[in-house]
């Protein structure tokens, strides 16, 4: 199958999840001999080049990108035809519905959740001070907010509608595009997103300590991920009181960068818990499994908004279970269904950082717990939510959908 990835491959410098889902689907249709044709700013780290054919793009400002990628794209698609189109943007998906559905065979559009709400809770957070200050100019933006997401919409209904398949991370996605957006059911595929489990693996914590500086005998608890509003990463700061009155010597690491990292500094300063807390910035997605394995239990405290709609199938879970370590999350569809059928980790209500202390609590003072539901989760992930078995079942879908 000879196929064109859509959206631009940047070079894996950060563990952002919408990038490492390209990354690690692309490497792995490639392992299942499909020629993969991408676009990138410069050489990456992609295994199995003879399959992976790259077209680089000069990088410059937003705008100058942005002219170069169509100008290359459109030449490609002039020029070849492929089997299959793939993309997860709706902008691409809408142009290449409007402009290349005679160069390929099949238009594959996949969702990972519901973008308009993504973007209503940013923008709520952002500019909720900002609005308040501003005052009559409220209703002017809301305005302009409200034009810009009903074209959101209708782009990506546009996408959707042009594409012959389409392939949902949740079901709870799917049943939204066939209420909210009339796509047919058997149009829409679920495939749950996956762990690398050549990198993310069990490996001797003492060594991953050392070589990040943390204390051999502090217990710590990570979570991974964009600091974002549906994340819930405020939860586990105000669990932290509690448990640090069990647990005096208890860490917290945050791994990752986000629009609410100020805003959680900030609070964990208000709670009296900063020093407690290391926030680390962005790392380097090949560096990830070294904080999760240095870490005794992980967290996935998610909120309702936009994760109770849809449900989820988070990164964070399968790499948190696949180095083998317990985890506590709130129980959505998806995260909870995927903990009680790995026996992996402890649902907690959503939003409840009472119950998220007490069910990390219970885990800090009953090690043989611990061990036992790391054990059951990288089990499960290694036989269920590899990205080699994520990628056969796109390949599949891909391939259904092929006409003549």
């Amino acid at each position: 199958m000879k196929m064109l990835f859509l959206d631009i491959v940047w070079p894996l410098y950060l563990a952002d999840g919408s990038l490492i889902h390209r990354h690690e689907l692309v490497n792995n249709l490639a392992k299942l001999d499909n020629e993969i044709h991408i676009f990138t700013t410069e050489s990456s780290n992609l295994s199995h080049p003879d399959n992976i054919r790259c077209h680089y793009i000069r990088s410059g400002s937003l705008l100058s990108l942005t002219i170069n990628y169509f100008r290359s794209s459109g030449g490609l698609v002039g020029s070849e035809t492929f089997d299959v189109l793939y993309t997860r943007n709706p902008n691409f998906g809408f142009l290449a519905g409007l402009f290349c559905k005679s160069r390929c065979k099949n238009l594959v559009y996949e969702l990972n959740g519901i973008p308009e709400d993504e973007n209503n809770l940013i923008r709520n957070r952002c500019n909720e001070e900002k609005a308040l200050r501003e005052g009559k100019m409220v209703n002017l933006s809301r305005f302009f907010s409200s034009a810009k997401a009903k074209l959101k919409i209708l782009v990506l209904k546009k996408a959707l509608g042009f594409s012959d398949k389409v392939i949902a991370v949740t079901p709870g996605i799917k049943a939204n595009l066939e209420s909210s957006y009339n796509i047919p059911g058997e149009k829409i595929t679920v495939v749950s997103n996956g762990a690398n489990t050549s990198l993310f693996k069990p490996l001797e914590q003492d060594a991953c300590r050392k070589e990040l500086g943390l204390e051999l005998e502090t217990p710590y608890i990570c979570f991974v991920g964009n600091l974002a509003p549906w994340q819930g990463v405020e939860y586990l700061v105000k669990a932290a009181p509690s448990i640090l009155s069990r647990f005096p010597e208890c860490r917290f690491l945050i791994v990752g960068e986000g629009v609410m990292k100020n805003e959680l500094l900030k609070f964990s300063r208000e709670l009296g818990v900063a020093d407690r807390f290391v926030f680390t910035g962005v790392v380097p997605y090949d560096r990830v499994p070294v904080y999760i394995n240095a870490s005794d239990i992980c967290a996935a405290p998610f909120i309702l908004a936009r994760n109770a709609k849809i449900g989820l199938s988070p990164l964070k879970l399968y790499e948190y279970m696949a180095c083998g370590k317990p985890v506590v999350a709130s129980a959505i569809s998806g995260v909870v269904d995927v903990l009680e059928a790995s026996g992996g980790g402890i649902p907690v209500p959503p939003e409840n950082p009472e119950a998220l202390a007490e069910a990390i609590s219970k885990l800090l003072e009953n090690q043989e717990l611990k061990m036992k539901l790391g054990s059951k989760g990288l089990s499960h992930v290694t036989e269920n939510y590899s990205w080699y078995s994520v990628a056969k079942q796109v390949d599949g879908v891909c391939k259904s959908g092929l006409k003549g």
